[in-house]
């Protein structure tokens, strides 16, 4: 009787070495919580690859680092930064001005109840223009 796939595969994985990509990953996510702490320490991300590489406790390239860094420690929303993040400061962040919006100018030509649109006219008004 032959064994299940799920058994032939099982034993074909414990035969096969892992990949480097693996290898790295399994790396990096050992040390993880120090690079997340780094990070919120405010340390550049080329540093901590850096440091990290100079170690010996990562061997791959930054440009693998910093993929790690973003698909697996900041959210994906967030953009890149290589650099640390700017200090606190103590005033409060100022309020973004919305622009006012300009308000429709009534034609003669509109009617009440229907949708205004807007009409080109290929010989502009002075008046309009100064």
């Amino acid at each position: 009787m032959t064994k299940r796939l799920t058994e032939r595969i099982a034993a074909q994985m414990q035969t096969q070495k892992p990949t480097r990509s693996g290898q790295n990953r399994a790396a990096f996510l050992a040390q993880r919580d120090d690079i997340k702490e780094a990070l919120t320490d405010g340390w550049p991300v080329k540093a901590i690859w850096k440091t990290l590489h100079d170690e010996g406790k990562i061997s791959f390239g930054y440009d693998a680092f910093i993929s790690y860094v973003n698909s697996l420690i900041r959210s994906p929303g967030e953009p890149e930064k290589a650099t640390a993040r700017p200090p606190a400061s103590s005033q409060p962040a100022p309020k973004k001005a919305t622009p006012a919006t300009p308000k429709p100018v009534p034609s003669a030509s509109h009617k009440p109840g229907e949708i205004p649109s807007f009409n080109f006219n290929p010989s502009p008004n002075k008046a309009d223009l100064i």
